[in-house]
């Protein structure tokens, strides 16, 4: 971990999601080099997944086969000692919401983990991939294609609130900073799903760690290493009555050349939900 702290109280909750959403629809990775990516992720995909069994992604540093986000040479020379860039470094929001999908039983062949890697690639990367993907992009996938959800941000994740999501949503997923008192120690993105033995965080730090409820998963996320983490906005999900209608759904949008999507202000979210910041 760095050295030099900056708080992350200097910038959390909604004003982050929104920076990060202003900051992707002027950085995204284009549709041409995005289908580039595909047919080799494809390829990836089919010894990768036979190696978890079909199920979670649970270790982010195994995707080094996995192309995900763009920048020139000279860039990957100075800020990644030449490493090319890889779904092993900035992919965890895709891994939020794969395994989201895997644990509502949406995720097959038509949407699997190469397919949303092409879609937020076009759709929600920040800075060609280098910052990972925008929270907003993935408020838009689940609302566009018919899912339940809702979200809060920043001061309103209270107990209260999250007991809420808890009670009433079947998935989670929720980005924090890794280390509340350093920015620098970066974001992560999760998917957390309730498990026989308590709430699991998939793809964390924690290792193999139950919580008691939604809440103490959500809080205390990197506790186990030796630091504080804050959260940054967390979102429960269900799938529509309709299941599917909406396979189909994501089918189609995951299929979809799409270079520029408009984006929805994540500010109307927040005006349906007044509650959410």
């Amino acid at each position: 971990m760095a050295n030099r702290k900056l708080n992350t109280k200097l910038l959390c909750g909604k004003p982050l999601v929104d920076a990060l959403e202003l900051l992707s629809k002027m950085t995204r990775v284009s549709k041409k080099t995005s289908d580039s990516h595909l047919e080799k992720n494809e390829q990836s995909w089919l010894e990768y997944n036979e190696k978890i069994k079909h199920g979670y992604i649970e270790f982010q540093p195994e995707l080094t086969e996995f192309s995900f986000g763009s920048y020139r040479k000279a860039f990957t020379k100075w800020f990644m000692n030449g490493k090319p860039f890889c779904a092993a470094r900035n992919s965890c929001e895709v891994i939020a919401v794969y395994n989201a999908l895997l644990n509502m039983k949406l995720a097959d062949e038509e949407h699997n983990f190469p397919k949303l890697l092409n879609y937020f690639e076009k759709n929600a990367t920040i800075m060609k991939g280098y910052f990972g993907t925008s929270f907003a992009g993935i408020i838009r996938f689940f609302k566009k294609n018919g899912f339940d959800h809702k979200w809060y941000c920043g001061k309103n994740i209270t107990r209260e609130n999250v007991d809420f999501l808890q009670e009433n949503y079947e998935t989670y997923i929720f980005m924090s900073y890794n280390n509340t008192e350093n920015i620098i120690d970066m974001i992560h993105t999760m998917c957390i799903t309730l498990e026989d033995k308590g709430y699991f965080i998939h793809n964390g730090f924690n290792g193999l760690v139950f919580f008691p409820t939604l809440y103490d998963a959500v809080i205390k996320y990197n506790e186990r290493n030796g630091y504080l983490s804050r959260p940054i906005i967390v979102m429960g999900i269900n799938k529509p009555a309709k299941t599917l209608e909406v396979k189909e759904n994501i089918a189609d949008e995951l299929s979809e050349n799409i270079s520029d999507e408009s984006s929805e202000n994540i500010e109307n979210e927040s005006s349906e939900k007044s509650e959410n910041e």
